[in-house]
């Protein structure tokens, strides 16, 4: 039976490992790695017995891939049991080699019953071009898993179970304060919760627990910087943008946050004037944190819509003048925040 993207190979992806008879061809690909890795180690659970592995179980680079390895590598029949396991990783399918042109389209077409033939992205990203004869067959015969981060709620159950085989407990709400701190890779959240849950003396996690020992994500530092500036701590702001340069964060990347942020408080002042929901925030955004809509709005309320319009102009000025010119990048977005904090003075 045909395979569409639409829908949603993730989802078909878990059906066929609870049903215990795999496909023949998956492309495994999305943000959260987390998932990625665990659901193709469910298919190596699923289809190779580790007795045989060595036989059956074949992992290929896409970088110096070549036709030959490939065709062997799923031509050649599974020792001592139904099915065999390939895995190509970080391999472009819609933009191969010149020596795949004249095998690739026919091999994938014509898998044996015997393969599971998995296309694995982990820091290649897939990007399917739907004009393509590739497209035309992938879109009928593979199963398209997209495991993107996972929508708040879904995430704040995962964490509390986690935290829970830890032997401790964590409400919801510190779930959401959570995710906001420190993002919603499972990945780096997994060493966030083990370290919180080592700290916690008490069997309940709470939000001080959290500010003790974990390390937050770049949007929630931009948070505290515009914080400091709205509440007349320019020196603070400042601090905080030489600890971000400390830790590695580029220029670039750190005002790429803080413009992010000025147009998202805008947003939520746009949306509270016009009586607009969190819902309406969310998408205005590109966000599925209801914490996060709160947050923003309730950071909104404190400061004016004319100096948000200033402070959004002084970020795009800033922005271009970071990717343009040769001056101190540092000084160049410290005189930025001093200028939002000069407007804000005098606004408010």
């Amino acid at each position: 039976m045909a395979v569409k993207k639409q829908e949603n190979g993730a989802e078909k992806l878990k059906k066929d490992l609870q049903s215990g008879v795999p496909g023949k061809l998956y492309l495994i690909y999305g943000e959260e790695g987390y998932l990625k890795k665990y659901y193709l180690d469910a298919l190596k659970t699923a289809l190779v017995a580790e007795t045989f592995a060595e036989f059956n179980l074949v992992m290929l680079e896409g970088k110096g891939l070549t036709p030959e390895s490939l065709s062997e590598a799923v031509e050649s029949y599974p020792a001592f049991a139904e099915r065999k396991l390939v895995i190509v990783s970080d391999f472009d399918l819609y933009k191969p080699p010149a020596a795949f042109q004249n095998i690739l389209l026919d091999l994938l077409g014509d898998l044996p019953d015997y393969i599971c033939l998995v296309f694995y992205y982990d820091t290649l990203t897939l990007k399917p071009d739907k004009r393509t004869k590739m497209h035309g067959l992938l879109d009928k015969t593979a199963c398209f898993a997209d495991f993107s981060h996972l929508q708040e709620r879904k995430l704040i159950s995962w964490i509390r179970r986690r935290v829970r085989a830890l032997g401790k407990d964590i409400d919801q709400d510190t779930c959401a304060y959570m995710i906001f701190l420190c993002g919603t890779s499972m990945t780096n959240l997994i060493t966030e919760i083990e370290k919180v849950a080592a700290h916690c003396t008490l069997d309940e996690i709470k939000r001080y627990n959290i500010d003790s020992v974990c390390t937050r994500v770049l949007d929630a530092v931009i948070f505290d910087l515009t914080d400091a500036i709205t509440a007349h701590r320019f020196e603070r702001a400042i601090e905080i943008v030489g600890d971000l340069l400390a830790q590695k964060n580029s220029e670039v990347a750190i005002f790429s946050a803080i413009l992010r942020h000025i147009q998202r408080l805008y947003a939520a002042k746009l949306n509270t004037q016009s009586r607009g929901n969190s819902k309406e925030l969310l998408a205005l955004i590109g966000s599925n944190s209801s914490f996060y809509a709160k947050k923003l709005t309730d950071a909104a309320r404190g400061v004016g819509l004319e100096w948000l319009r200033n402070a959004v102009r002084i970020c795009g000025e800033t922005d271009a003048a970071l990717k343009s010119s040769a001056a101190d990048k540092q000084k160049i977005i410290e005189l930025a925040l001093l200028q939002m904090a000069s407007d804000f003075e005098g606004i408010s």
